[in-house]
């Protein structure tokens, strides 16, 4: 499981490779850190653990709220925030998309379509609803990433499509 802690505005990435029972192998940055975590206590937002790592103990607080907290570790503040995979991905397209003319929305995740919300020719905003997709029950809207033209629709409602598949492109030229 991959990770993204921003700490103190650094970012710092965190692949978790391995983990039984309180003890994880991880590449923090691309160095090999293997860690021994214990919880001591939990309570609503606040955690304490006592993290062992290359033969140093670390007494950890973390006060959580959602994908932000602060963590004191060893008596020393630290503002953090966490980004998981999809936050990670989520990220990699915003960038790609930055400077882009013509956006080739593809799908982010296997499903079923369940809605095309625009058709081809249609002007279309940033942030407008493009396409519905299901999966596991639940239902995802994919959203324009810019403003534009549909230049053209691949798919339709009821089609199944993998990760990846395209689904539209929308040209900002236009």
């Amino acid at each position: 499981m991959k990770i993204r802690l921003e700490i103190d505005d650094v970012e710092h990435t965190v692949d978790i490779i391995a983990g039984e029972k309180d003890k994880y192998q991880c590449l923090v940055d691309g160095r090999d850190v293997s860690v021994d975590v214990s919880l001591l206590k939990q309570n609503g937002n606040i955690s304490v653990y006592s993290i062992l790592s290359h033969g140093r103990s670390y007494d950890v607080i973390f006060y959580k709220n959602k994908t932000a907290g602060t963590v004191c570790v060893n008596g020393q503040n630290y503002a953090v925030k966490v980004k998981n995979q999809f936050d990670i991905i989520k990220d990699k397209e915003k960038k790609l998309h930055e400077d882009k003319k013509v956006f080739k929305i593809v799908a982010t995740i296997p499903g079923k379509i369940i809605a095309i919300k625009v058709e081809k020719d249609a002007r279309v905003k940033k942030g407008q609803p493009l396409v519905v997709i299901e999966a596991m029950k639940m239902e995802n809207e994919m959203k324009s990433p810019a403003g534009g033209v549909v230049t053209d629709v691949y798919v339709k409602a009821g089609d199944k499509v993998e990760n990846n598949a395209p689904l539209l492109d929308i040209d900002t030229r236009k």
